[in-house]
């Protein structure tokens, strides 16, 4: 990765960091909606060595955030490079799961998916 690519990858992940940790609910959702590119940027090591690990970590209880991020999780697979890796997805998919609302039951059984990586 070039400098000029490291340096604005860097830059995209500060700005997620600080819209995820914004008081302000609607800016915290327009970051988790942007996990793909974080990502993308970040590549499969970081993703699962960094991203994931960060977003257990920020379990949020706002409804819309966490449908938001139980939605781009179950894209995340090649993300994080493969089904190989599938299980560094667990730590946020526990945190997702241990939700105790009702509204959780259909945005988390999209992540019936990764059987078929298993």
């Amino acid at each position: 990765m070039s400098s000029e690519l490291a340096d604005e990858s860097l830059f995209l992940i500060a700005i997620f960091v600080d819209e995820l940790r914004n008081d302000k609910m609607q800016t915290r959702l327009a970051s988790v909606k942007k996990l793909n590119t974080i990502a993308l940027a970040l590549e499969p090591e970081r993703t699962r060595n960094e991203l994931i690990p960060f977003l257990a970590e920020i379990i949020y209880h706002e409804d819309e955030v966490l449908r938001e991020m139980a939605q781009q999780l179950a894209e995340f697979v090649p993300l994080v490079g493969g089904s190989e890796y599938v299980h560094c997805l667990l730590p946020p998919l526990e945190g997702l799961a241990s939700v105790e609302e009702e509204h959780m039951i259909m945005p988390c059984a999209c992540f019936t998916g990764f059987v078929k990586y298993t």
